[in-house]
């Protein structure tokens, strides 16, 4: 590889932990007040390109765009060793979504002409793991996304490593290219004091374009109101091992119980207005469990809407496949037709999904928060110039009866602290649902559904992106997206325990997740992975093991119940974050759990 290249990284300065001022005029995200950050995962992505300076001799510039205040991200960026910076810094980026924040990067990008972009996987604050792909988009890249390893090629290539929802694969893409990282170790400051003013600012003027290309008025979507979120929980602290068991007993006992609907009205069809749902088929056969929670969501608003809840298909992968969408609720099913989908890869499955929306003009499209719903949702957005919301939880509608009505995504935010209701100006307008926000359950007799293929024009997988080997290491870990029932193992836990946890979660129904400190200590596949830079959960409960940091607790907000065991409990750091701290010995509490959990069955 050329040793005069160069990387660009994007950085995005966002609130810390538990720190956040909105500004109720504009209903954004203060980003000139409190204690603020430079987003891990971005963090991640400068140690990657910093790593392939040492190998290649690049050059490292990084770029934010935000207020003057966002300069410190830069000037951190600098005290670890980035050689250069640039500041998009202008009133008229203030307020811009993805889509707009996408736009003003690209132009960027193109002046910069790097050989390699890179962006963290997703930002703490909103999420929504759309910039990448949407950047990637627009200048005519090839892409890969939450990629933990890269390394340079022989053949002028770079190697990567992914992190899907069932294991890993290895890619090589040629460059230029865009990667989003999504693990990696955060660079430490190499410098004591970096000279700002050596930090380039440019303007809207400078990158050109016109007035609508940026900022509020660029930008396909925008925040209704800001609603509060989960309010701080009152955390109750116990040390007694029966106790505990006999209380998490009869709380596992209720979400076997869960009251969610089992079925959704339907009002009456009208052909113009369809909500389509993209299943997700699996490594090995199935459907990704979030692909049926999709159809769940669209059959919602189905009444209000008038509309048919249609399930979109890539690829003929299973016979059964459409039978089972049937079930799930879908009036109608799409099968994408061309061989090509049938194994995975982001230039094919976009052109397929992009091409059937405009042969079929939905009014809304979901898509699952997936690691391959990350990865095609965005750069079809970009594509067709569609207002996204990123990991949203639920649908409404304003206006049902006018001949208009406006579709509310209900996203979280800030870990849970908010729910920001958005409105896309587009039509169609998509959203990527969070896995565990609807239940799956079958809603009619698997019958005969309506199919109807399409077969776009055949578009080839980009070369400039192929596949080297697609490892299938957790089948099974899809479904703890859904499970109402979490065991969630802390870092340190023998192998004894890790085998009740595993017990109890077949008891009862769940599944078992890890915390980020267990994946990094070996403990565990990271396909379980829970955690603010990982996934984000809502079970009915989630029961947690051993040691548990804030930030971890933060990622499963959403669930009806929250229990620590851990008999070295810091409670100042968990209160007002779990339901319950117990401070006993773990193993006496499972123990007494399992048994009190088998007398029920």
């Amino acid at each position: 590889m050329s040793t005069s290249g160069r990387v660009l990284v994007c950085l995005k300065q966002v609130p810390a932990p538990g720190v956040v001022a909105f500004d109720e005029r504009t209903k954004r995200i203060r980003r000139d007040s409190g204690a603020a950050i430079t987003n891990p995962a971005d963090l991640c992505a400068l140690a990657h390109a910093l790593s392939l300076r040492d190998a290649l001799g690049w050059e490292v510039a990084v770029v934010t765009m935000g207020p003057p205040a966002a300069q410190a991200t830069l000037v951190d960026a600098l005290r670890r060793g980035a050689d250069r910076a640039v500041h998009l810094l202008d009133r008229r980026f203030a307020g811009a979504d993805t889509l707009a924040t996408a736009r003003a990067i690209t132009r960027l990008v193109e002046r910069e002409a790097p050989d390699l972009v890179l962006t963290g996987r997703w930002t703490l604050d909103g999420a929504t793991a759309q910039v990448g792909p949407q950047v990637a988009e627009l200048a005519g890249l090839p892409q890969l996304t939450q990629v933990v390893a890269l390394h340079t090629g022989d053949d002028g290539r770079l190697r990567a490593e992914v992190e899907t929802d069932v294991g890993t694969e290895d890619w090589a893409i040629e460059l230029p290219a865009l990667v989003s990282v999504g693990r990696g170790i955060e660079p430490p400051w190499v410098v004591d004091a970096a000279d700002a003013t050596a930090i380039e600012t440019v303007t809207a003027d400078d990158l050109g374009g016109g007035p609508r290309d940026f900022g509020t008025r660029g930008s396909p979507t925008f925040v209704v109101e800001i609603r509060p979120g989960r309010s701080m929980r009152s955390t109750e602290h116990g040390a007694d091992a029966p106790a505990a068991a006999s209380m998490l007993a009869a709380a596992f006992a209720a979400a076997r119980e869960d009251l969610w609907p089992a079925t959704y009205a339907a009002g009456p069809a009208s052909p113009a207005r369809e909500i389509w749902a993209v299943a997700e088929p699996l490594p090995g056969g199935g459907l990704h469990p979030t692909s049926l929670e999709a159809l769940a969501c669209a059959r919602s608003i189905a009444a209000e809407l008038h509309s048919t809840t249609v399930a979109v298909l890539p690829g003929a992968h299973s016979s059964d496949a459409p039978r089972v969408l049937h079930a799930h609720g879908a009036d109608r099913v799409i099968v994408l037709g061309d061989a090509g989908l049938e194994e995975y890869a982001t230039e094919p499955f976009t052109s397929a999904l992009s091409a059937a929306i405009i042969a079929g003009s939905p009014f809304a499209v979901i898509a699952p928060f997936s690691a391959r719903g990350r990865d095609y949702a965005p750069r079809v957005a970009a594509r067709l110039g569609l207002g996204l919301t990123g990991d949203f939880v639920a649908l409404e509608v304003r206006g049902a009866d006018s001949d208009d009505p406006d579709l509310l995504w209900l996203k979280p935010a800030l870990a849970g602290s908010v729910l920001a209701p958005v409105i896309a100006h587009t039509t169609p307008s998509m959203g990527t649902l969070r896995p565990g926000s609807f239940p799956v359950a079958a809603v009619r007799d698997e019958g005969d559904p309506q199919v109807e293929v399409l077969e776009p024009a055949a578009k080839a997988a980009d070369d400039r992106c192929t596949p080297i080997e697609r490892r299938v290491e957790n089948p099974d870990a899809p479904h703890l997206t859904a499970a109402r029932v979490v065991i969630g193992l802390g870092p340190g836990l023998d192998a004894a325990t890790r085998r009740a946890a595993e017990r109890l979660a077949q008891a009862t129904g769940g599944a078992v997740a890890a915390t980020p400190a267990a994946v990094a200590a070996g403990d565990a596949p990271r396909q379980i992975e829970i955690g603010p830079l990982a996934r984000t959960i809502a079970p009915s409960i989630y029961l947690g093991l051993g040691r548990h940091d804030p930030g971890t607790l933060r990622a499963v907000t959403g669930a009806g119940q929250i229990v620590v065991v851990d008999p070295d409990a810091k409670l100042d750091e968990l209160s007002g974050l779990a339901d319950a701290v117990v401070t006993a010995d773990i193993e006496p509490v499972l123990g007494d759990l399992l048994e009190l959990v088998a007398a029920v069955h």
